[in-house]
């Protein structure tokens, strides 16, 4: 496990090079905005880690540089399946563990915040987290900038037009100030119709739950 955690060194550093080009771009400086406190819901044992890792980001005024790191590290979680074993493998002995990732945080080029996090992590066999950490921290950052995302789920891409249309409407919705980032999913399994998740809301019209509710009905009616 340790040679396959070395082997990853190198993929590290391009996957780190080329995430900190596609998101910088992407992401707002912190050093110019004025930061909102994070107005959502945090449930569970990773809610906890992306709160503290945002509050300890903020002091620092390394959130922007938080918020790559963990684009990096879920890209290269999702790009190769041994570096993502290495994460969630609690047969690696915690020292060894805590040698190779941090030589692989190092050579990605990680903030010390980030490090921190991950060492801690790594004490309490919660590598597993990440994940969930990294979804969390992206819903918080998300918040703290006035921004509230949206996920619009269809059996079939949308065109532009019906995209334009549907991002329009929703962001009608929203508080004054309030952005909203619009994230499109495809789900051929729902049949038809559309999903729509805007922050804790869930609004489910898609075909498929229209049959389930239909079955439902019918088998009561029996």
């Amino acid at each position: 496990m340790l040679r396959s955690a070395a082997s990853l060194l190198a993929r590290g550093r391009r996957l780190g090079s080329l995430a900190t080009e596609q998101t910088g771009a992407q992401v707002r400086s912190f050093a110019e905005a004025t930061l909102q406190k994070p107005d959502i819901p945090v449930h569970g044992i990773h809610g906890r880690y992306a709160l503290a890792l945002f509050e300890a980001g903020a002091k620092q005024g390394q959130l922007d540089k938080i918020d790559t790191d963990l684009k990096q590290i879920n890209q290269l979680s999702e790009a190769d399946k041994m570096f993502k074993q290495f994460l969630q493998d609690p047969s690696v002995p915690k020292k060894e563990k805590l040698s190779s990732l941090g030589e692989i945080l190092k050579a990605m080029n990680v903030s010390e915040t980030t490090s921190s996090l991950f060492e801690v992590l790594a004490e309490n066999n919660r590598l597993n987290l990440v994940p969930k950490i990294a979804e969390t921290f992206e819903d918080i950052i998300a918040s703290a900038r006035g921004q509230v995302k949206a996920i619009i789920t269809t059996a079939e891409k949308l065109q532009k037009d019906q995209l334009a249309t549907f991002k329009k409407e929703l962001q009608k919705t929203l508080q004054k100030g309030q952005q909203l980032i619009l994230e499109e999913r495809v789900e051929p399994a729902i049949i038809g119709g559309l999903i729509i998740d805007v922050g804790e809301k869930h609004v489910d019209m898609s075909i498929l739950t229209r049959v389930k509710k239909i079955e439902q009905v019918l088998r009561e009616s029996v």
